[in-house]
């Protein structure tokens, strides 16, 4: 090969270097963005698939299932259809194309083959041991779908200050649990506070079997269970629980449907021709939009309750402060949109994807997606339809997107 050859093989092999430590860095920033955002970390741990594809597999921007992260440029779609089997660099999180949510991870997306259809969740119980809790005692106000109880009968009144250590101990692992014991004087179950001057005999711990952070596991449940007899030694009590088996395939589940539908979607509006944002502008134009900036430095669009929908960031690093804002300068903003948390969403990610143009508009920028490719009408009509999907999804599983179940497992 000729020295001219050679030196461009170098400069191929510094350029793609630097476009994967980029994405890297981005992926980095987007990570604390989120979490300083929303408070609250997302499961780590995962990797992403590096398949090759062919061209003709790419197309408009769609949405993706258990994710987990992949991109698309707008050339003609040929299958986009939702993909459990893509692995995750955004931990644990679906992503939405056109994001900058996880950028490192748009140059990989693989079509892995289709997973059988999940199954809506049965509340069924197998029970083990002896029935302990007294048959006149009104039923636990356990959420069969989504938690797993165990039961403790005790011979001998138990101060709710005995729970203290198990219970600090639950929360020290991330673990959600609600613990309640039934009140005689009150006829009902209620909350045990430890701090309180309370005395049970019957106990129900009821454990959610999936969240964020992944499905309970089942050492986590043997810990819990023989916590819990050692304790009910002490006062002449039994322990009882449904089959551990059943309780482990119903919290996989879970953690599948998760997967599946914990989708994040994020669009960006980036400036043309190397010019900037003022942030004095930016600032009219999102509070005209019904946006308030908050103290993580973000704006937020909310509901008359105080629900956030979605949120309004810089892409840089800098965040957004009322004391900064007329003096600040940006080269790109970006939209983000928690979709299983959002009721209505179809009609939120429209409101969203509108606010986006009109900011790319009035700033003279313009709304892409991570690779800076403009996100077309056809594009933002393409992720509608699989909202629409998802939303249906979420439905048949009886955990509707903003609703009570929904707000527990995507917490």
């Amino acid at each position: 090969m000729s020295v001219l050859q050679i030196s461009l093989i170098f400069l191929a092999v510094a350029a793609v270097g630097g476009v994967g430590l980029y994405n890297w860095l981005q992926e980095l920033k987007y990570r604390k963005q989120w979490t300083e955002t929303f408070g609250r970390q997302v499961k780590p741990g995962a990797e992403s698939v590096k398949e090759p594809i062919d061209d003709e597999s790419w197309g408009e921007p769609v949405l993706v299932e258990t994710a987990r992260v992949w991109e698309a440029d707008e050339r003609e779609v040929k299958n986009h259809a939702f993909s459990p089997g893509l692995t995750d660099v955004s931990g644990g999180r679906a992503v939405l194309d056109d994001h900058s949510v996880a950028p490192a991870a748009a140059q990989y997306f693989t079509q892995p083959a289709e997973p059988a259809p999940l199954e809506p969740l049965t509340a069924s119980r197998v029970s083990t041991d002896i029935p302990v809790m007294q048959a006149d005692l009104p039923p636990a106000p356990e959420e069969d779908l989504l938690e797993t109880a165990i039961s403790v009968h005790m011979g001998d009144l138990v101060p709710s200050t005995a729970f203290t250590t198990l219970i600090e101990t639950q929360r020290a692992e991330n673990r959600v649990a609600r613990w309640l014991g039934f009140a005689e004087d009150q006829d009902k179950w209620i909350e045990i506070s430890p701090w309180r001057n309370q005395s049970f005999t019957d106990v129900v711990v009821a454990v959610q079997l999936a969240d964020r952070q992944g499905a309970v596991s089942e050492s986590a449940l043997h810990a819990l269970i023989d916590a819990l007899r050692q304790l009910a030694g002490r006062f002449k009590g039994v322990v009882s629980h449904e089959d551990l088996a059943s309780v482990l395939a119903r919290a996989a589940q879970i953690d599948r449907f998760c997967m599946e539908v914990d989708v994040l979607i994020g669009l960006n509006v980036v400036s043309s021709d190397g010019r900037v944002f003022s942030g004095e502008t930016l600032n009219e134009l999102a509070l005209n939009a019904g946006l308030m900036l908050d103290a993580t430095g973000v704006f937020q669009r909310r509901t008359e309750r105080g629900e956030t929908l979605y949120t309004l960031c810089n892409h840089e690093e800098v965040p957004f402060t009322p004391e900064q804002m007329g003096a600040l300068t940006t080269h790109g903003v970006t939209l983000l949109f928690e979709v299983p948390r959002i009721d209505n969403g179809v009609v939120v990610f429209a409101e969203m994807a509108r606010l986006g143009q009109q900011l790319a508009q009035a700033l003279g920028g313009r709304l892409v997606d991570d690779n800076i490719r403009t996100l077309s009408p056809a594009g933002i009509e393409k992720i509608q339809t699989q909202l629409v999907h998802i939303y249906q999804q979420m439905e048949v599983f009886e955990i509707p997107a903003g609703s009570r179940r929904a707000m527990r497992l995507f917490n």
